[in-house]
């Protein structure tokens, strides 16, 4: 092993041992050991450690290098940056959540407690009443915020948080248009009826109906700038 391509194998062999074999809290062998073991100088293992600190999968402490508790924000972050505000990207956004929050209804419902229906009930009173565009659509994604969080699933509950920006930005569409709303709103309180009473296909129909709604919103807000566009030019 030599140069860089040693650190990228040393970084790959520990990071499998790292998330087969170790728990959170165990200390990695020190920078001598490393060394010897792999045969490298320990300059090549100290910038191994700083990429395994990078991918949020060590932490230095005083007594060496040490298994952190996953931590997936990072990498989400940087893929959220990517997002661009296109009719094509807000109509991928769409069909995202349709996949994510559809293939999540199952364990939403078992996860669902009065606390996870009193917080979407509420989210979903304050977005009818939001007085701007961008209020309305933050207790949108509050909804669904919600509805993720009784799933219980740790990845894709940081998935929907770290992506709040652009999944906003694409609630907001539609948003200042008052029969659209009240739309969506009824929509929302169908979903919460599926959930009280635990109704995984009755939940499965909500949520098509509501991302349906949202397409049919999407394509006209898509229309109305396309003409205002065309106009322009």
């Amino acid at each position: 092993m030599a140069g860089q391509s040693a650190v990228e194998d040393i970084r790959e062999v520990l990071r499998r041992e790292i998330v087969e074999r170790m728990q959170v809290g165990d200390l990695l062998p020190n920078e001598r050991e490393l060394a010897e073991r792999f045969g490298v100088a320990r300059n090549t293992v100290r910038e191994t450690m700083i990429h395994l600190e990078a991918f949020g999968l060590i932490e230095k402490t005083r007594r060496g290098a040490r298994v952190r508790q996953p931590d997936f924000d990072p990498i989400f972050s940087v893929f959220a940056q990517h997002f661009d505000h296109s009719p094509k990207t807000l109509g991928d956004v769409l069909n995202f959540r349709r996949i994510v929050e559809t293939g999540a209804a199952p364990l939403a419902v078992q996860g669902a407690t009065d606390e996870t229906l009193e917080r979407m009930a509420e989210a979903d009173a304050r977005m009818v009443r939001a007085l701007t565009v961008s209020d309305a659509a933050a207790r949108d994604y509050d909804f669904h915020m919600a509805m993720i969080e009784a799933t219980g699933n740790t990845v894709l509950i940081r998935m929907y948080r770290v992506l709040s920006v652009p999944l906003k930005f694409y609630l907001e569409v539609g948003k200042s248009r008052s029969p659209e709303t009240e739309e969506s709103s009824a929509q929302h309180m169908r979903i919460v009826a599926s959930l009280r009473t635990r109704d995984t296909p009755g939940l499965l129909a909500a949520l098509n109906a509501h991302f349906d709604h949202s397409g049919a919103v999407l394509a006209s807000a898509s229309a109305r700038l396309a003409g205002q566009t065309s106009r322009t030019t």
